[in-house]
């Protein structure tokens, strides 16, 4: 199975807020001004720190708790981690929720996330709820950079609470690649049932 293609992301930061003048490379604790380089520096420490994760996880009951697995993640290299983002995003022509309406997103992710761990009591409503719960997350995207493996690890601790293993691991499986991009980018939430029915398994 081959991979599907997406556009880059797109950002609005005249202002230079989070990226060198004249460049798309972002500003880093490094100073690293090669492309190339800084992708591979933050993915080697993110790595690393996703083990740790894997050991001692933060536990998911509200958005805080979000904000606080992106800044593990990422303040090694970024100043802004666990931060959310001051500029718009889009991707595949599709906006992300503006930064003016980051307070209402942040409610209604915290009403998902409680309403999880209140009622999400058999297979296929936890399926349903993380997939709910995955959607809004990918949709509000309230970091520069970083989203995808913040919601990947926070969706792994919410299927933890509740005793289930959820890893999404889309570096080695095209089909999981697929549902999970498809589902995110498009806002396809029966990719995202499908992906959860294949990888969600009792601990």
């Amino acid at each position: 199975m081959s991979r599907n293609k997406y556009e880059e992301y797109t950002y609005i930061d005249y202002d230079n807020i989070y990226t060198y003048p004249s460049t798309n490379i972002l500003i880093n604790k490094f100073n690293i001004n090669s492309l190339e380089e800084l992708k591979n520096k933050e993915y080697t420490l993110v790595a690393s720190k996703i083990l740790e994760l894997y050991l001692q996880p933060i536990l998911v009951n509200s958005i805080e708790d979000i904000y606080k697995i992106h800044n593990f993640l990422f303040s090694d290299i970024y100043w802004w981690a666990g931060q959310c983002r001051k500029v718009n995003i889009s991707k595949n022509n599709k906006p992300f929720i503006p930064i003016q309406s980051f307070h209402t997103a942040e409610n209604y992710i915290n009403s998902l996330i409680s309403n999880y761990h209140k009622n999400a009591n058999t297979k296929e409503k936890i399926t349903n709820d993380l997939a709910d719960i995955l959607d809004n997350l990918n949709y509000f995207h309230p970091f520069r950079e970083g989203n995808g493996r913040t919601q990947r690890e926070v969706i792994r601790v919410l299927a933890m609470m509740k005793n289930y293993e959820a890893i999404i691991n889309i570096g080695a499986d095209d089909n999981i690649y697929n549902l999970y991009m498809d589902g995110t980018v498009y806002s396809d939430k029966s990719k995202l049932k499908q992906l959860f029915n294949i990888i969600l398994k009792k601990l």
